[in-house]
């Protein structure tokens, strides 16, 4: 799971009319204990990779083997762990104040490490599931 790094921007972007919805699936601890193990085994099969060819280690790879210590930490202590989506539906007066505001959205969650996805001709479903968040799957 990608924690996001800073406010959520996108979220308190002023000037824009929008729904955000956020909906959580709790993953089972069984599962995520197997993911974190294969992300410390991968980290620290990269880190022996890079000694080996002579390469320094930067701190962003030594914060994602941290994170990941820490995450199993938490797992290990008894906490569960959520998978976040978060939805977002714009509106705008018109087609071409859209595209101006879905673009600063989408700069928006991307300098808070969130990844954007357009939902391109299922904008009914988008919509019931963003704007009328509902008790429904995502």
């Amino acid at each position: 799971m990608h924690r996001a790094r800073s406010p959520l921007p996108h979220v308190f972007t002023n000037g824009v009319l929008r729904t955000v919805s956020l909906h959580y699936l709790p993953i089972r601890a069984d599962q995520d204990a197997r993911d974190l193990r294969r992300n410390e085994t991968e980290l620290i099969s990269d880190a022996h990779q890079r000694r080996r060819i002579g390469q320094i280690e930067d701190a962003g790879e030594t914060a994602e083997y941290e994170e990941v210590m820490q995450q199993e930490a938490d797992l290990t202590a008894g906490h569960g762990v959520l998978r976040a989506t978060g939805l977002v539906c714009i509106t705008a007066p018109t087609l071409d104040e859209l595209d101006a505001t879905v673009a600063s959205i989408e700069q928006a969650a991307r300098q808070s490490s969130c990844e954007t996805r357009r939902l391109v001709g299922q904008q009914a479903q988008a919509f019931a599931a963003a704007a009328l968040p509902l008790c429904r799957r995502v």
